[in-house]
């Protein structure tokens, strides 16, 4: 029943789209977790910002940062080019990949979305002709278009690798997310116990100075993870590398002593946080993103 009833707001959510736009939409799914209409012409929570940023603030370099592909290159002119992880290759037709030249493990991603990765933890047991059916579909989708994120759109789609991460397993790799305001640091999300199949994982927030922040629905105040050994470093990182953004979420790595670029984030939960956090929340981070610049 409950999957019936998903399809159908789906379905809803997709004919909304196709009649009226991608911004009625928009409106629809934040009214669906929010209970009421997004302000956007007097924006105050961090939802009604993050949509305002959607609808009036779409800088080439916001596409740039989002592509998996060519943030790379924004890495490297901020000085940080040691953090990307090895890039095996790049196609834009996934039946050029030469899985020959690859290792036994790495990863496979589409750089102009999100889930859209194959994890290849043994290069043997990978379907190939499966994989490159997948990522070709991947590359047909235009994700601003089907989501409201619209900077997305903007992005040529290609296919990348990059070396797996240096750790035994697929669930080992912690992903610690540095919500930036204004170039500024407010709080971190750590996202630990990765499932394999669904990605789902557990996640917890912390303030920059590690202390538990109790700001997502369901909350257990029992749960901890221990402060990652260079978390200085990985604020200094997400400092500069978020110092050209109203809002940014810069996603880091953190194996042992080494720090690993992930991806930066302009969307969270498609620009409705309310989906994982708190009203409440939503109100004291909203204060937190400064539009006064940007809206004059």
């Amino acid at each position: 029943m409950s999957n019936l009833v998903l399809s159908t707001k789906q379905q809803i959510l997709s004919l909304v789209r196709v009649l009226f736009g991608a911004e009625a939409k928009e409106k629809c799914v934040y009214f669906n977790h929010v209970k009421r209409f997004p302000n956007l012409s007097e924006p105050s929570t961090w939802g009604e910002k993050l949509l305002w940023l959607n609808h009036n603030w779409q800088p080439e370099i916001k596409s740039q940062c989002a592509d998996k592909y060519r943030v790379r290159e924004f890495i490297k002119q901020q000085g940080l080019e040691e953090i990307l992880i090895p890039l095996l290759g790049v196609w834009e037709d996934a039946n050029d990949i030469d899985f020959d030249t690859l290792p036994d493990r790495f990863v496979l991603k589409c750089n102009h979305g999100c889930a859209m990765n194959i994890v290849v933890t043994d290069k043997a047991k990978l379907n190939k002709e499966e994989a490159v059916r997948q990522l070709n579909e991947w590359l047909k989708v235009d994700l601003g278009k089907m989501s409201g994120e619209r900077h997305y759109s903007k992005i040529k789609p290609c296919v990348i690798a990059e070396a797996f991460l240096p750790v035994e397993k697929e669930t080992d790799v912690v992903d610690f997310k540095i919500h930036c305001f204004n170039g500024e640091p407010k709080f971190i999300g750590v996202c630990y116990d990765r499932d394999p199949v669904t990605h789902s994982s557990k996640g917890l927030i912390y303030s920059p100075s590690w202390v538990r922040m109790m700001i997502l629905q369901g909350d257990d105040p029992t749960c901890s993870y221990p402060q990652p050994q260079r978390l200085p470093d990985m604020l200094e990182m997400a400092k500069k590398l978020s110092r050209d953004f109203p809002y940014v979420r810069v996603d880091l790595y953190a194996i042992e002593d080494k720090i690993f670029f992930g991806e930066l984030t302009f969307s969270p939960d498609g620009n409705v946080p309310e989906r994982e956090y708190t009203v409440e929340a939503s109100q004291m981070i909203g204060s937190w993103l400064d539009l006064s610049e940007l809206k004059s």
